[in-house]
């Protein structure tokens, strides 16, 4: 989860290097789940007189979290919010008027088994292979959530988180 984070924070000032000397970096730990990132948020919130707030997260279930609690504290025009793995749950929450969330990254894990069995028959074969394997990731937005996930309303599920 730290990497995720990490990875976080170097594309945000790889994009906006001049916040990185003016805006506070602050970490919460909710351990990726949503009632322990919801307390956790809760309370940073309680402290916080931020104006504006970008919230990044190890997965979806603690963004949600991040944009209930920003919704109950009536603060969520003032803040961005986003998550990764493109679940279910983001997916709905992204079709939302108005959400603070505003984007989540798909990993598609159901497209890694194909890559893995040309690497596999590759090895198997004798093939030289690279030293490592990366499956394309997408930024899931509003504008681009229904060209990825088109099925989406066949599978209409009640939040999980």
């Amino acid at each position: 989860m730290a990497s995720r984070i990490s990875g976080v924070l170097a594309g945000i000032l790889e994009i906006l290097p001049e916040i990185a000397a003016s805006c506070p970096v602050v970490h919460l730990d909710g351990d990726g789940q949503f009632a322990l990132a919801i307390e956790g948020v809760r309370r940073h919130l309680r402290g916080s007189k931020a104006q504006h707030v970008l919230v990044g997260c190890v997965n979806d279930a603690s963004a949600l979290a991040a944009v209930r609690v920003f919704q109950e504290a009536g603060r969520a025009d003032r803040c961005a919010v986003i998550g990764q793995n493109a679940e279910p749950d983001a997916r709905t929450e992204l079709r939302q008027p108005k959400t603070p969330l505003v984007a989540s990254v798909g990993y598609f894990p159901e497209r890694y088994g194909d890559a893995l069995i040309h690497l596999a028959l590759d090895i198997l074969s004798g093939k030289a292979v690279p030293p490592a394997v990366f499956i394309k990731h997408q930024v899931i937005t509003r504008e681009n959530v229904d060209h990825f996930y088109p099925n989406d309303a066949l599978i209409r599920t009640s939040p999980s988180y």
